[in-house]
């Protein structure tokens, strides 16, 4: 794949989409809930332990007087002209540095460290003096000291003056600033909700995932093979777990509908090919391969068709517990050794045409096992009994093991979980496909959620989101490549008696073909 392709489509990706993004945030909020929870709370307790520690009380003296000039005046004295100048003139005196200096003199100290602000209402010579202070006893003294010493310092400016008070508050006895931890808590929690807003719209913006069918078939020109919805089983059951797969009557006919469309779409693809071994892979872990191939495998079965489906994982097997089989003694890897025989490690299922070739132990050296001469002669015999041969693969871009079945298959699916495999390691697994020689059939978008904004699944109505016992689980399971855990979330299959029950019911579904 050409680095022009990914690039442009990365272009692509950066372009704003108003609903998209509101989409992903939703999504992105809903799977870091707790850490936004975290920020907020420590946004809101921060504030308030900052509130608390840094409280200081200010006290606020005033005291509202007229001025009248000390000499005789006319009626025109005190006109418009005259009161707006007073007005000016009396707040720049009273705050300024002469006025703070003759009072600290008064008071016997250094400095008046106290707040003081003049107000003047406007067209008359009714002036209030406002003086704050830690201290309410020293913000009265203050306030007193500049009413006493005003005339001394108005007097070289305005000459002779004096001043008649009308209201005073006396000594302040409650603070003007009250310790309020409510809202220094609702303003922390505010800021925490902000910083959470940006992480998330940061975290978006930045992902450059795919996330639906059109941004991977621009991405890789191959055909689209169709939606797997992210499903959960109903746990209205006695069973402990539960299989995801098409014969499992707890899962939704959505879910089975998808299935039997990407069964046909394949079916066509392998008929123009003249092949019958399909190799299903991904880029990376915890995109649900596993559970692709083996739904694969078995709705080929139930299209009466010779099935068989290996286990090719051979660093973690998986397809055991996939279909949820119990008491598996030997696989793929003892047979390659020598250490069981080919026909004590196959494994019918159920009652279908589908034959397993289990994994159940691992080999570090993967590679000389599947070239080796044993396995070769393993695929002719195969080939020679199936109609189709399914062979569930580690992930490509980060492994070589798929390269290492180009000589026996015919077709590669490419299994890709939504708004989770970024575009390059989609690139990458694509250019290790194509360096091992194997046609690609086609991608399959799996885990895709319902959404409004043509990001999501909304064909089949709701499915919900993910949550414990969706079938899938979290985690691949591959502690053993030496990353992520164990926790495949499988479970196991349902029972005999209700799989016969509805035997009838599925045959009849399949002979309806699905709709492309």
């Amino acid at each position: 794949m050409a680095r022009e392709q990914i690039d442009q489509y990365e272009d692509e990706l950066e372009k704003i989409d108003i609903m998209g993004v509101l989409h992903d945030l939703g999504r992105a909020f809903r799977k870091y809930f707790w850490a936004v929870l975290l920020i907020v709370l420590l946004c809101g307790g921060g504030s308030t332990f900052w509130s608390w520690k840094t409280y200081s009380p200010v006290y606020e003296a005033y005291t509202s007087f007229v001025v009248k000039s000390g000499r005789a005046y006319t009626s025109s004295y005190y006109d418009n002209a005259s009161a707006e100048q007073l007005g000016k003139t009396f707040p720049y005196i009273v705050t300024s540095g002469v006025l703070r200096d003759v009072v600290a003199e008064d008071l016997g100290v250094g400095w008046v460290s106290s707040y003081i602000r003049a107000e003047a209402m406007e067209g008359t010579n009714l002036f209030t003096i406002y003086v704050q202070d830690g201290s309410p006893e020293r913000a009265y003294e203050v306030l007193q000291s500049v009413i006493e010493n005003y005339p001394q310092v108005a007097e070289y400016i305005m000459g002779s003056t004096s001043l008649t008070i009308v209201d005073e508050s006396g000594v302040p006895v409650s603070p003007i600033n009250q310790r309020n931890l409510t809202r220094a808590a609702a303003k922390g929690v505010l800021l925490g909700m902000v910083i959470s807003f940006v992480l998330l719209l940061v975290y978006v913006t930045q992902r450059k995932t795919i996330r639906q069918g059109d941004d991977l078939k621009r991405l890789t020109g191959t055909k689209f093979l169709g939606n797997i919805p992210e499903t959960r089983i109903k746990k209205r059951s006695n069973l402990k777990g539960q299989t995801l797969l098409v014969d499992n009557l707890k899962v939704s006919s959505a879910f089975k509908e998808s299935v039997r469309l990407m069964r046909s779409r394949v079916e066509k693809e392998l008929a123009v090919m003249d092949g019958k071994v399909i190799l299903v892979t991904s880029a990376v872990p915890e995109e649900g391969k596993t559970t692709v191939a083996a739904n694969l495998a078995l709705a080929f079965a139930k299209k009466d068709k010779k099935v068989v489906l290996i286990d090719g994982d051979l660093r973690n097997p998986s397809v055991v517990r996939a279909l949820g089989l119990k008491d598996v003694k030997y696989g793929l890897v003892q047979m390659l050794q020598g250490k069981a025989e080919f026909e004590d490690t196959m494994i019918p299922y159920k009652s279908t045409d589908l034959l397993v070739l289990p994994g159940t132990t691992t080999t570090s050296n993967p590679f000389s096992l599947i070239r080796s001469a044993r396995m070769r002669e393993v695929m002719r015999q195969l080939k020679d009994y199936a109609d189709y041969i399914v062979i569930d693969t580690p992930p490509s871009a980060m492994l070589s093991d798929t390269s290492a079945y180009s000589d026996y298959a015919d077709a590669v699916v490419l299994v890709v979980r939504q708004d989770f495999t970024g575009a390059h390691q989609v690139q990458r697994a694509l250019e290790n496909i194509a360096d091992a020689g194997i046609p690609m059939v086609g991608y399959v978008l799996n885990r895709v959620l319902e959404g409004t904004t043509g990001y999501g699944y909304s064909s089949y109505g709701r499915y919900g989101y993910r949550r414990s016992g969706y079938g899938y689980g979290y985690g691949y399971g591959y502690g053993k490549y030496g990353y992520g855990k164990n926790g495949y979330g499988y479970g196991y299959g349902e029972s005999e008696e209700k799989r016969k029950g509805k035997k009838k019911s599925e045959q009849s579904e399949e002979s309806e073909e699905p709709k492309a």
